[in-house]
């Protein structure tokens, strides 16, 4: 499955979950302090990543596409 990114955008993320408050999902909250600057549609879910994570989600699946 390709993944999909968008800038990050609170609204993308379900209700109640560490990327709809603004943490880095990717991480979690209590590993990274970092603010999200992308949300990626991913085949485990919707995560906000900060900049750290953004590298490490794409090593994982590739280059996504344009959201």
């Amino acid at each position: 499955m390709a993944i999909v990114k968008h800038a990050y955008d609170a609204t993308l993320h379900n209700k109640g979950t560490v990327g709809q408050r603004g943490g880095c999902s990717w991480h979690g909250e209590r590993a990274c302090r970092e603010q999200p600057t992308s949300s990626y549609e991913t085949p485990n879910g919707m995560m906000a990543a900060c900049p750290r994570g953004e590298r490490q989600i794409e090593d994982l699946y590739g280059p996504p596409a344009a959201g």
